[in-house]
């Protein structure tokens, strides 16, 4: 097979090397041509290859417990599913599977979107256009953040800067407070900027915390006691049991 594609080769070059000037001035204007074609192609910023479904990273307050995450992903699943007829369904996957592969807090869940074939969309005629107005939907859903990828591209981003976001700024540093502060500026500036979206600073000090006063001349009025309101809240809060159930199993022989 090699000779046969050798003595092919020799046949021809032989014969172009008797035409050098036609050879070298066709290879010049194809150059030329081809650059001309490059030129006016345009551009764009870290392209994206259309997987076909959307893979949304979701993301609730710091600190947040698995039920606040399975809720929110619980709305944002319903809305999608109920506005949006290109759905076909939606699976959630909250925090660290059983292999850690991908380590995520409690706070943190994946969406995948699995859309219909992009000839059967009545909602918008691109992906980004889908991906825009899936993202005003929503915002019907408060406290949550949400950014819209497709499910390979997003693995990729984790493999090369550890975050699921096209575009990562990373800042080094040994004071966690100073660090806070500049990754607060810097996501101002980039809030700022024409085309940037789904912008995250991901948080390294500190959780939302409810401070709770007491009143306790109105407390006292109403005869209650300070032991008696902190159950009250702490079951509000993290719950509490309330009593213990034994399962006996009487085995005859």
């Amino acid at each position: 097979m090699m000779d046969f594609f050798i003595n092919g080769h020799q046949k021809y070059l032989s014969k172009v090397l008797n035409f050098p000037k036609v050879i070298i001035g066709a290879t010049i204007g194809l150059f030329l041509i081809s650059i001309l074609v490059f030129s006016q192609m345009g551009g764009e910023f870290i392209p994206a290859l259309e997987e076909g479904d959307f893979a949304v990273e979701t993301r609730v307050l710091t600190g947040s417990n698995i039920n606040t995450t399975v809720e929110a992903c619980l709305k944002a699943a319903h809305i999608l599913k109920n506005k949006f007829p290109e759905v076909i369904k939606v699976i959630g996957k909250v925090g660290s599977g059983e292999i850690p592969t991908d380590p995520m807090p409690m706070e943190a869940a994946d969406l995948m979107i699995i859309l219909k074939d992009k000839s059967e969309w009545t909602s918008a005629h691109t992906f980004n256009e889908l991906a825009e107005k899936m993202g005003e939907a929503l915002q019907d859903v408060p406290g949550v953040t949400y950014g819209f990828q497709y499910p390979v591209q997003m693995r990729f981003n984790e493999l090369m800067t550890g975050a699921k976001q096209d575009v990562v700024c990373k800042i080094y540093g040994e004071n966690l407070d100073t660090l806070t502060k500049y990754a607060t500026l810097l996501g101002d500036v980039a809030s700022h900027i024409a085309g940037a979206k789904d912008i995250y600073v991901e948080s390294i000090t500190g959780l939302p915390q409810v401070i709770i006063s007491y009143k306790r001349n109105i407390i006292a009025q109403y005869g209650l006691n300070i032991e008696d309101i902190n159950n009250v809240v702490n079951t509000a809060f993290a719950g509490q049991s309330s009593g213990l159930v034994l399962k006996m199993k009487s085995v005859l022989i």
